[in-house]
């Protein structure tokens, strides 16, 4: 399966929320909320997690992730003057495990490794998935707390 990123359009605004929503349900357990307060809350998460990235990161580039011709995720990748920060990656939840992360995440690292810049991303410690495929691709933890892994890459030497 081939798998690229392109930027980001106002027409994909209905895919990424359909992916947050779902992601951050399944991280939450939102599934088992009564609906009126599962739409709500997620409503909520997902305009404070679109407007934490713009924020934190007004210059970081928005990439629809597609795998086979299909919307599969969403990245959101910075480069800063020391490192590439991958601020956000997300798969729909019935895709995971297909690769889909692991392409994304080589090709940034290899955009990185060309600028001779280390890959920085933060992660939750619950996500363990996350942390072992991070670890699998040469990443280690350099610092964090009790919530979130702070992981690095460093360019090959």
């Amino acid at each position: 399966m081939v798998v690229t990123l392109r930027p980001e359009s106002p027409e994909d605004e209905p895919f990424i929320r359909r992916l947050i929503y779902a992601t951050i349900a399944g991280e939450l357990g939102a599934s088992q909320w009564p609906e009126p307060m599962r739409s709500h809350l997620l409503a909520v998460q997902y305009t404070a997690r679109r407007q934490l990235h713009r924020a934190n990161f007004p210059e970081a580039a928005s990439y629809v992730v597609d795998a086979g011709g299909a919307d599969a995720g969403w990245a959101v990748v910075t480069t800063m003057p020391h490192a590439v920060q991958l601020v956000e990656i997300m798969i729909l939840p019935e895709l995971r495990g297909r690769g889909i992360g692991t392409a994304v995440i080589r090709h940034v690292l290899a955009t990185a490794a060309a600028a001779g810049k280390p890959v920085r991303l933060n992660v939750n410690v619950t996500n363990h998935s996350a942390v072992g495929l991070y670890q699998r691709l040469g990443f280690r933890r350099i610092e964090g707390d009790e919530v979130q892994h702070v992981m690095e890459c460093l360019p090959p030497s």
